[in-house]
């Protein structure tokens, strides 16, 4: 065999054994708020399996994703939940198997997208978390969540608690976003409007959280290694995700603490991980350093996980900032009544 067929085949090897060995993930929406951000995730061109779940069949024909799963009796008409979390668990419970049968016999993590206060997310979400748990032990299970606006009355902010409480008791980890925080501070003119930003809102909490781990953007200087966002994820409960861009990384890291619509706290939380991206003349260690020490010294979290990947895909630099085990004034006080 010659040195270059040798090499070739080396190279094959290693990429086969890379792709065997990388953590894989995978992304599921449920219901229309769900859905919305599947489609959005797929035209980003996510690297990661998108499943789209609902027990409306008109909304999930039109989802983007590589998957589609329509929840409820075969024999239902399928025009949604009516609004109702019983209906929606009741539809996910029916269709568990199909459920369970997209995702991926290997998975390690996946992350549950649902708006809370309608039916099928409200429901389906806790119901499909736990029987995921229960069949596959060891996976990861994140949650990224909306609660409703106040204008969207009192049923389905009860809803919306009601869903939360029963997620808190399946989910590794849930990420927080308020609707009322995003319209107070973003000052939209319409209610359309302000679900499109947290779509996007929410999309980029995902695509941070797939970007830690995927091989296909190529490994970084400094790699954040799956055992450890493990241990600070696993049973952690509430956790935040911030995504800054800047020119410099201090005020991009900056931007990335700003990036919080649960009006989180991160003083003292369990852990974080900390990604720097941008090109290799943009990556100062000095600056760095700072963001370290402010995170160890400032925000008082003694475990700190650092990445750092070049990419000249990026003009300004990008860092994506997870805390896990916060606290949120936000959620206390919704889950408390006082939201509503």
């Amino acid at each position: 065999m010659s040195f270059y067929l040798r090499k070739r085949e080396e190279e094959r090897f290693l990429e086969e054994r890379e792709l065997k060995s990388a953590v894989k993930i995978n992304v599921v929406g449920i219901g229309g708020c769900g859905n919305n951000i599947i489609s959005t995730l797929y035209r980003m061109g996510i690297p990661a399996k998108l499943i789209a779940m609902n027990t409306d069949a008109s909304v999930l024909r039109r989802t983007e994703c590589h998957v589609r799963v329509l929840l409820g009796n075969p024999f239902s008409v399928s025009r949604g939940a009516c609004g109702s979390p019983e209906i929606g668990a009741k539809a996910m419970e029916e269709s568990i198997d199909e459920a369970l049968n997209a995702i991926d016999e290997d998975v390690d993590v996946v992350i549950g997208i649902a708006g809370l206060g309608g039916g099928t997310g409200t429901g389906g979400l806790p119901v499909f978390f736990r029987e995921l748990g229960l069949r596959k032990p060891n996976v990861l299970k994140i949650a990224v969540i909306t609660f409703p606006l106040r204008e969207e009355g009192i049923e389905r902010r009860e809803n919306a608690r009601v869903g939360f409480q029963e997620l808190v008791e399946v989910s590794d980890a849930i990420i927080p976003n308020a609707n009322d925080i995003l319209v107070e501070r973003v000052r939209v003119l319409s209610i359309t409007e302000a679900f499109r930003i947290m779509d996007r809102r929410v999309a980029r909490i995902v695509d941070s959280l797939v970007r830690l781990q995927t091989p296909k953007l190529g490994p970084g200087i400094v790699n954040v290694d799956f055992s450890n966002i493990q241990k600070l994820m696993f049973k952690a409960g509430l956790c935040f995700v911030g995504v800054g861009f800047e020119r410099t990384i201090y005020q991009a890291f900056m931007n990335a603490l700003k990036d919080d619509f649960a009006y989180s706290e991160l003083r003292n939380a369990r852990g974080a991980i900390v990604m720097f991206e941008g090109r290799e003349l943009d990556l100062d260690v000095l600056q760095i350093r700072r963001v370290t020490r402010y995170i160890s010294e400032d925000l008082g979290i003694k475990e700190v996980f650092m990445g750092i990947r070049p990419t000249y895909e990026l003009h300004e630099v990008r860092v994506s900032l997870l805390v896990a085990g916060i606290t949120s004034k936000y959620v206390d006080s919704f889950i408390g009544g006082e939201g509503g």
